[in-house]
């Protein structure tokens, strides 16, 4: 591919995934900073991978794929703190144009989903917080869609019974 190809299709997807690939990582990491740093590791690997010649048929999974691995990489040097310690401390940003009720709604199901197993964690957040579908999850957990699918809807139904909410 040509320089200009290459620059046009980053650009494309930076503002395409960008602010999609900041809230994954800031909803895995609890820290505005390192959220920010994974963020800009993320698409320099992709900016690698395009003049690389890296054939990609999904870029938003590859994307996910990368920041997914650089979370796992990040837990495995430091212990992350609990989700309620950084809303405490303020490191998670609150949603301004929503009312106080629906952030603090937002919060608590999201302290609920932190004290979740940790396969149950993934499969929520990228299902219902970066709303990715099924078949995409399978490609960044690098699993397949079934096994997704089957664990997506066990985890739903283990939140829905911290949250109390019978299933319709």
């Amino acid at each position: 591919m040509q320089q200009s190809t290459l620059e046009k299709a980053f650009v494309e997807s930076f503002s395409e995934y960008g602010d999609a690939i900041f809230r994954f990582c800031m909803v895995k990491v609890s820290n505005v900073e390192l959220a920010e740093d994974m963020t800009q590791e993320v698409f320099t690997r992709y900016w690698q991978s395009l003049r690389d010649g890296k054939e990609m048929v999904n870029t938003r999974s590859f994307l996910y794929t990368i920041a997914n691995n650089m979370a796992k990489d990040w837990y495995k040097k430091k212990k992350a703190d609990s989700l309620d310690d950084k809303m405490e401390s303020g490191d998670v940003p609150n949603d301004t144009t929503a009312s106080p009720e629906v952030v603090a709604e937002y919060q608590a199901v999201l302290s609920l989903i932190d004290d979740m197993e940790e396969n149950d964690k993934k499969v929520l957040l990228l299902k219902h917080v970066e709303g990715l579908p099924p078949k995409e999850i399978a490609e960044v957990l690098e699993e397949t869609a079934n096994t997704v699918s089957v664990r997506l809807n066990r985890a739903t139904r283990r939140l829905q019974e911290k949250l109390g909410v019978e299933k319709t």
